[in-house]
């Protein structure tokens, strides 16, 4: 069975890049529990970003499932807060689309 969540070299790239920085920042201060919870919950919100198809709301957070990661990862928690409330608001159906999203009405 094929997953549906596939990275791309520059994908892994990005997740190195901000694991380094993690472990970097953990090791540095020590708090190797916020690395952790930083890295895994972006990582949650990537993922989760596909299924809602974040891309298509007009938000700051309307990346791709690795620029979400990164976003989250190094803004952690503020990002993840804000992800939280885009995803209430995609739920309850108040989000508003990009405008390329929007259904067009064609006059016959």
């Amino acid at each position: 069975m094929k997953s549906t969540f596939t990275l791309s070299t520059r994908g892994w790239v990005a997740v190195i890049l901000v694991a380094c920085f993690l472990a970097a920042f953990a090791i540095s201060t020590g708090q190797f529990l916020v690395a952790f919870v930083a890295f895994s919950t972006a990582g949650i919100a990537a993922f989760d970003s596909t299924h809602i198809h974040l891309r298509r709301y007009k938000t700051w957070l309307s990346y791709g499932p690795i620029g979400l990661f990164v976003v989250c990862a190094l803004f952690w928690p503020f990002a993840l807060v804000w992800y939280v409330v885009v995803r209430v608001r995609i739920a309850r159906g108040t989000m508003p689309l990009r405008h390329e999203f929007r259904a067009t009405h064609n006059a016959a």
